[in-house]
């Protein structure tokens, strides 16, 4: 949901259809390629390696590197996602 959201706020124009943003496109078949990962991974135990199980997550992982491109968001490859998340802000989340 919040892919949507996000993804709905870069709108350039109010009379298009939000499903109609390729915002909103992308997220949909990012979605799309997960589902069926999932499905798979689910269904059965695969393989490593497991070319269709790796296809899916692949087409995946193009598909939010488009969407993160669209919403003005580094790439995956960026090296910001491997971070841990910190909710601080600067040295404390206390302002002083």
């Amino acid at each position: 949901a919040s892919m949507y959201l996000l993804g709905n706020a870069f709108r350039t124009d109010q009379q298009k259809p939000p499903d109609r943003l390729p915002t909103v496109k992308a997220a949909r078949a990012f979605f799309k390629e997960i589902d069926a990962m999932e499905k798979l991974v689910a269904k059965k135990k695969p393989k490593a390696g497991d070319p269709v199980v790796v296809g899916h997550y692949a087409a995946a992982l193009e598909i939010l590197d488009t969407y993160l491109d669209l919403v003005e968001l580094p790439p995956t490859s960026s090296g910001h996602y491997d971070k841990d998340f910190d909710t601080l802000v600067g040295e404390s989340a206390r302002i002083t």
